[in-house]
């Protein structure tokens, strides 16, 4: 499994190749369960060059992420997209087209974490799936999802669970024809507050008992094992 100094070292790689400035962030759990739950973000806060512990992040941010994974924590994977640090989202994503190529290169050593580490269950905490493969304009990443019929209940159903049936060949991806991920389950939610600092709803807000509802719905055996 490539470690964080590894990943890191690819990512400064990738800088130094494309000539770009500004401070490269990295936050993994050493001690992520290969096939567990990856929680995965859009990219750091915070300013130059650093690695960090999922589980040292202990932040107003990271408090409802930790209590939303609640006995799953300890061996939740965590990573962000990518590893730029540009304060304000809107300034990593203000060229978000596949012209971008410094964020398409960085995006690609996120992906061989990401395929290493073979989740089979992916939770985007983040609005922008286009990374992913949900838009055919511009697909990125390249997977392909099909919707599931959801275990949650109530309002909580407006976060849609996909599965990953396949990939397409996209630089991104360094034109693969196959993934780890077929069959990965894909629970698309949102930060717990907006870039505006607005919050979820509480109806809306997923809790322990959704994911743990969630891991059971894809494997009741696999779930005693996220502890």
């Amino acid at each position: 499994m490539m470690t964080a100094e590894e990943l890191m070292g690819q990512y400064k790689k990738v800088r130094e190749e494309e000539g770009v400035n500004g401070g490269l962030g990295l936050i993994t759990n050493p001690n992520a369960k290969e096939r567990g739950i990856l929680l995965v973000g859009m990219n750091p806060s915070g300013e130059g060059d650093g690695i960090h512990p999922y589980s040292n992040c202990e932040t107003e941010f990271w408090i409802p992420k930790h209590s939303m994974m609640g006995l799953f924590d300890k061996k939740c994977g965590y990573i962000d997209l990518l590893p730029v640090r540009n304060g304000r989202q809107s300034k990593v994503q203000k060229d978000n087209d596949l012209s971008n190529r410094y964020h398409g290169r960085l995006l690609a050593h996120t992906r061989d974490y990401i395929e290493e580490l073979r989740p089979r269950l992916i939770i985007f905490a983040n609005g922008d799936n286009y990374y992913w493969g949900f838009s055919k304009k511009d697909p990125w990443m390249g997977y392909h999802f099909q919707e599931v019929n959801s275990p949650l209940e109530g309002e909580r159903r407006c976060w849609k669970l996909f599965q990953i049936t396949g990939i397409e060949p996209t630089g991104v991806n360094r034109f693969v024809n196959d993934t780890n991920l077929v069959g990965t389950f894909f629970l698309q939610y949102r930060q717990h507050k907006d870039m505006y600092g607005k919050p979820v709803p509480e109806d809306r807000m997923l809790r322990f008992a959704d994911i743990q509802t969630i891991a059971k719905f894809i494997d009741s055996g696999w779930e005693k094992e996220l502890y």
